[in-house]
């Protein structure tokens, strides 16, 4: 589990979604298993957390702190005594767990962060003085994907692949999951030069939101004369 998950989860769980994206996490929980299950160990971990923690938080902290001090300071022959209620084992003991599964599975998994370096839109000198697609372009080369996508979704040539090559980005990276695959699929199985880059998209995709057997499936469909082969290989093996 990444940290954007946990962001998600957190926001979810808060009500702190919009309408447009609580829509699309609720249809995540429906299509991805392995999100889903990811989602359900998180809401029960954490609801278990703030249960047994909230009260005696800063004593239980105190306490810990006293006793490293008692078996780990130098000099010292006897560890301090502290009492801790037997409840205070198993609450840290799940805490533990949960930290040590979200660091183990952040050091062993990539992340779609680590591959998502995007090279840079540069059609408006090709276009026909459209300032939807000037701004989408800049916003795009600006990080700033959902004012793109709301560029992008304004453009006359719509069917153009380039245009839905970098749409498609952009749509990933504000969690629009369907939509985007829905237009890179289409690129795929077309003729242009974004055709293999298509495939790789929607491998980072699936990777973005953890469904990582169809990431390696479509990664070991990306040809070896393709610009991004030696990426998919690499994330390939890191699946592995």
């Amino acid at each position: 589990m990444n940290e954007e998950a946990y962001i998600r989860f957190e926001n979810y769980l808060n009500n702190e979604m919009s309408e447009e994206e609580r829509l699309d996490f609720e249809s995540e929980l429906r299509d991805n298993s392995q999100f889903k299950e990811s989602f359900e160990l998180y809401k029960e971990t954490t609801a278990f957390v703030k249960q047994k923690f909230s009260p005696e938080t800063m004593a239980f902290k105190k306490n810990l702190e006293s006793i490293s001090e008692g078996y780990f300071a130098e000099g010292k022959k006897k560890a301090k005594v502290i009492s801790i209620k037997p409840w205070h084992y198993a609450a840290a003991a799940s805490v533990l767990l949960l930290l040590g599964t979200w660091i183990f599975n952040k050091d062993s998994m990539p992340e779609y962060s680590d591959y998502s370096q995007h090279e840079n839109a540069a059609f408006v000198e090709r276009s026909t003085n459209d300032e939807n697609l000037k701004n989408a372009q800049d916003f795009f080369n600006q990080k700033k994907y959902a004012e793109a996508v709301a560029s992008f979704e304004e453009i006359r040539n719509a069917d153009n692949p380039e245009y839905q090559y970098f749409y498609a980005i952009a749509l990933i990276e504000t969690n629009h999951f369907k939509k985007a695959e829905m237009l890179l699929e289409s690129i795929r199985n077309g003729n242009s030069v974004y055709k293999n880059k298509a495939t790789w998209y929607l491998a980072l995709s699936e990777l973005k939101q953890l469904d990582y057997e169809q990431c390696k499936e479509l990664l070991r469909q990306i040809p070896e004369d393709a610009e991004d082969y030696e990426n998919a290989q690499k994330l390939l093996q890191q699946l592995e």
